[in-house]
């Protein structure tokens, strides 16, 4: 069910969860220190404290350690909305989901401007991002065709509900940074998510 409230973390789980933000923070300062073509996987790995193995058991290459982890909305709550969610609208239970979506990427903190930065240094880590988003809205769009059904109208909508939810993401964060990223990114998403809501409350 979606929104079910999330079950403990075991330490196998949170050391997993430190060693990757730990790969990802020194992916940052060595590529906001030097530029993100001058540093190394093995550097990178150095700077966590782990081996070279280590980091490719997370990433598959520096550039994926330097994105965004946003929109990343775990497959199984996907198949769950697919197969109908927790019987609320369909608008609703895509709010839900990527309110949570936008917990994950609060844990980055202030760190989130530095992550901006770095991409903007770096242009491919822009093109990268921007592939990672295409594919992830493709995802939704196939999700919400599969809860809406199979015909040709179901799908227009579904599409346009997809790019709704990326645009949303978008704007809710865009706004969080001009409050100087104080508060939770949550709130300023759903914000956004709400505005759109009577364009899709009609549907289930």
């Amino acid at each position: 069910m979606i929104g079910n409230t999330p079950k403990p973390e075991h330490g196998r789980e949170r050391r997993k969860r430190a060693t990757r933000r730990a790969l990802r923070a020194a992916t940052l300062e060595l590529g906001l220190e030097r530029g993100l073509p001058e540093v190394s996987v093995e550097e990178i790995a150095a700077a966590a404290g782990v081996s070279t193995r280590t980091f490719f058991n997370y990433f598959a290459s520096k550039e994926d350690a330097a994105l965004l982890e946003m929109l990343a909305v775990p497959a199984a709550d996907l198949a769950a909305f697919a197969a109908g969610g927790t019987g609320r609208n369909a608008w609703a239970d895509l709010t839900r989901l990527f309110a949570e979506d936008m917990d994950r990427i609060g844990q980055d903190g202030p760190d989130l401007p530095r992550y901006m930065a770095l991409h903007e240094r770096h242009p491919e880590l822009q093109w990268r991002q921007l592939a990672r988003f295409a594919r992830f809205e493709a995802e939704v769009a196939s999700a919400i065709a599969a809860r809406l059904g199979d015909d040709p109208v179901g799908q227009v909508r579904a599409d346009v509900m997809a790019g709704s939810c990326i645009t949303a993401v978008r704007v809710g964060l865009r706004h969080w940074g001009l409050t100087g990223w104080e508060g939770p990114a949550r709130a300023h998403v759903e914000a956004a998510f709400a505005m759109l809501a009577p364009a899709f409350r009609e549907r289930a």
